[in-house]
């Protein structure tokens, strides 16, 4: 996933990195009973991975808790 250097959330190319979390189920807990979760964390739980290969923006949005950005958006 990481080598095809494409972003699982935008869709953009090249400079890609990968967002980890320790465990699914702390993502999920902490989500929990919430209306709307996050693009990201969705994508996370339905795909059942810890990891997410996302580009530079989008990994800084994640981390600052903002919208992720609409450049291809799925």
């Amino acid at each position: 996933r990481l080598l095809a250097d494409t972003c699982e959330m935008c869709g953009s190319t090249g400079k890609c990195e990968v967002h980890h979390v320790k465990k699914l189920a702390d993502l999920k807990k902490r989500w929990q009973g919430r209306r709307t979760k996050p693009p990201w964390v969705v994508k996370m739980i339905a795909m059942r991975r810890k990891t997410l290969v996302v580009c530079k923006s989008c990994h800084k949005n994640i981390h600052n808790g903002e919208p992720l950005s609409n450049k291809n958006a799925h």
